[in-house]
């Protein structure tokens, strides 16, 4: 059985297929950013996503604090996260 000193056919296909790969991602790095992919997100704008998010927060929030359980926040003046005890104590993060 003879053998071939170079790169067997299938070791070149695998090659041309990295080159072209490699060629397609250099493509790609040259294009700029596209702005907010909304399929992505199921058509909903970052801004909407947001308020959507923060309104589940605070919903959140309000069930704990009926049921007596502490709830999470930010002081934004503090720049700081704490956790807020039914007695109306605040623990921020910073304290830990």
């Amino acid at each position: 059985m003879d053998q071939q000193n170079g790169p067997s056919k299938g070791q070149e296909e695998k090659e041309k297929i990295m080159k072209g790969f490699f060629a397609a991602l250099k493509e790609q790095e040259k294009e700029p950013p596209k702005p907010n992919e909304l399929d992505s997100t199921c058509g909903v704008s970052d801004d909407e996503f947001v308020r959507r998010f923060r309104e589940t927060i605070r919903q959140e929030n309000e069930a704990n604090q009926s049921q007596g359980l502490p709830v999470t926040g930010y002081d934004r003046e503090r720049k700081a996260s704490y956790i807020e005890y039914p007695d109306g104590r605040r623990v921020y993060g910073d304290e830990t």
